[in-house]
């Protein structure tokens, strides 16, 4: 009778969860340096802030992405940390040393790289987050907004202007629409003009002028 009940006792839910609660309590790390790691990388390679959201404005967005940079920094760090502190946690969880040490490796390389690049980029959004409005600018042009972006590197090279066509979307979101580069002018300023807007430096005087063609907002 006595080795009936602990033959129960054995085969009983709460043992039988015990496994399960092991591999949990494994993958659980794995996960986190996963989304840590992975998730900057995937939202860096997509090229616009928080995957294109364009939410108000270019200017608000670029102050979001000075800011989610820091914070994917910190995700990366956070990262690194559970990737060796909990390395001898996936060694238990994959059955072959190997598989942990590579993917130990790639993830490591990964997120080295995504801090190389953002610290690069920080320090060069500290430097030039000063004077945001010099890069973002927006100009009411009849029923149009056009937005200029002045990509200026300094000494480092030329300097030149970016305009967009920029139209409105639902929930406060908006549309850019590349209409041409052009040479850099101080301090520039815009004047509509027959299907377009002429440039003016800021002693007001005619620069060139940009044809919006077949773009609209329509």
């Amino acid at each position: 009778m006595l080795e009936t009940t602990q033959l129960e006792q054995n085969h009983s839910p709460s043992n039988q969860q015990v496994p399960q609660r092991t591999f949990a309590a494994l993958i659980t790390p794995l996960l986190a340096v996963l989304i840590l790691i992975l998730v900057p990388l995937v939202e860096s390679l997509h090229g616009g802030v928080l995957w294109g959201l364009n939410y108000h404005s270019p200017k608000f967005m670029s102050q979001v992405g000075d800011v989610l940079a820091l914070v994917k920094l910190i995700a990366l760090c956070a990262g690194m940390y559970l990737l060796f502190t909990q390395h001898g946690t996936f060694r238990h969880l994959f059955k072959s040393k190997w598989i942990s040490i590579i993917l130990s490796s790639v993830l490591a390389i990964v997120a080295l790289i995504q801090i190389a690049i953002g610290l690069i980029g920080v320090l060069i959004d500290a430097t030039l987050g000063t004077n945001r409005d010099y890069f973002h600018k927006e100009f009411a042009i009849e029923n149009n907004t056009i937005y200029v972006f002045t990509a200026d590197p300094g000494a480092m090279g030329t300097a030149y202007h970016y305009f967009y066509l920029q139209c409105p979307l639902p929930l406060n979101r908006y549309e850019l629409t590349f209409i041409e580069k052009t040479n850099w002018v101080w301090e520039l300023e815009l004047k509509g003009s027959d299907n377009g807007f002429d440039v003016f430096n800021q002693r007001g005087e005619f620069k060139y002028r940009v044809s919006l063609g077949e773009l609209g907002c329509g």
